[in-house]
């Protein structure tokens, strides 16, 4: 009898351990990032685009974005470093991956973006995962 409640003293330990060994294992892993979405669009005009034709591009594609669903954070405006070949740039947040791809296919934005696509020179585009 004796043998039986210390094996059974035992069986609980053993599962006690395992437990705590597996929660422990469980916290340690790195926890997953937000599904958050930041896009950073820099543009370089061509030299032939007006100053005022800039600034159009720029003020309808900030109308343009910042009424789209998911969307936060949008800054739009000149570039403050001399060292970049990036005059402009464009920068938004998205809530997740399903708004930035409804951001891209959205009829407004794509117009804008083919109406003034001859304007620009070079692009560049960076999308960073929140973590």
């Amino acid at each position: 009898m004796k043998n039986r409640t210390n094996l059974g003293v035992l069986m609980i330990v053993v599962i006690l351990i395992g437990t705590l060994f597996a929660l422990t294992r469980a916290s340690s892993v790195a926890p997953q990032g937000s599904p958050r979405i930041r896009r950073t669009i820099l543009l370089k005009f061509k030299p032939e685009a007006s100053p005022a034709e800039i600034r159009k591009v720029l003020a309808e594609v900030k109308a343009n974005i910042s009424s789209l669903k998911g969307v936060h954070n949008v800054f739009v405006g000149a570039q403050t470093l001399d060292r970049t070949p990036f005059q402009y740039g464009i920068s938004m947040d998205f809530d997740d991956a399903d708004a930035l791809k409804a951001y891209r296919q959205n009829e407004e934005h794509r117009r804008t973006h083919n109406d003034y696509g001859k304007l620009i020179e070079q692009a560049q585009i960076s999308d960073i995962r929140d973590e």
